[in-house]
């Protein structure tokens, strides 16, 4: 006899896929999965570069200053980036030791740790991935002294908050996609003339391994002032392998 096929109910284990659709935003690797890529405040030409990996370049980001954080937050994600905020520098370096970040982002004031020794316990640790992070600090002033103080803890780059939005962009794109060691060498395609020439200076005045070899890099730049520039450290320098980068530059 022909048995009679049960009616489902869609309330069996295993056969209703309602509870695997919904997400709650919480899990590892979904929650911008199928977000749009770029928001409202999208500036074309300089959304986030492309990074290996990663859908977007992760940002750790580190400002005490709420209002500030949330601009930074809604340009930045609007352009491509996924950024992890906190308001809190011994946060923000359990952050990077867990997340290893394409980038970390810190205001210089913060609670728990300032951004100088958050920089410095960076540089120290074990792990290459942590302790060669690119470092762009978000400062609301500064100074030839200040950006020197920053270099010498071994940040990358410096940019004065506030500032012209669509310049953070570039800034934010020159770090990730970009960034020249030894640190602070990609500083010195920064747009601002205080920050460039404190970068140089301290370069010159500490002439860390591979100075040479990054500046003659830069001699492939498109600014002329920027080869300009490169061109006079290098001669400054005078050392042997600057005098063989000189002679091999593309513009004599």
């Amino acid at each position: 006899m022909k048995q009679k096929t049960q009616q489902q109910t869609g309330a069996e284990p295993g056969i209703s896929l309602s509870h695997l659709l919904r997400s709650s935003g919480l899990e590892p690797g979904l929650s911008h999965l199928f977000e749009d890529r770029y928001g409202h405040w999208q500036v074309e030409g300089l959304e986030a570069p492309e990074v290996c990996g990663r859908r977007r370049p992760l940002v750790a980001l580190a400002e005490y200053d709420n209002n500030l954080a949330e601009l930074v937050c809604l340009l930045a994600e609007s352009n491509g980036y996924d950024v992890r905020r906190t308001d809190n520098g011994a946060h923000l370096l359990a952050l990077v030791k867990s997340l290893q970040p394409d980038m970390v982002v810190t205001g210089l004031r913060l609670p728990g740790m300032s951004g100088l020794e958050l920089i410095r316990q960076l540089r120290v640790n074990e792990d290459p991935l942590i302790s060669h992070v690119p470092v762009l600090i978000l400062d609301v002033r500064h100074s030839g002294h200040a950006a020197w103080k920053v270099f010498e803890s071994g940040a990358d780059d410096y940019f004065e908050m506030p500032g012209e939005l669509t310049a953070m962009l570039r800034a934010w794109r020159r770090v990730v996609a970009h960034i020249r060691r030894p640190s602070p060498l990609t500083a010195l395609l920064n747009e601002d003339e205080i920050v460039r020439n404190t970068a140089l200076s301290f370069l010159l005045e500490t002439q860390p391994p591979g100075l040479e070899a990054g500046l003659g890099e830069l001699l492939w730049q498109p600014d002329p002032a920027v080869r300009m520039l490169v061109r006079w450290a290098l001669r400054l320098l005078n050392t042997q392998e600057s005098q063989e980068i000189l002679s091999r530059s593309p513009l004599k």
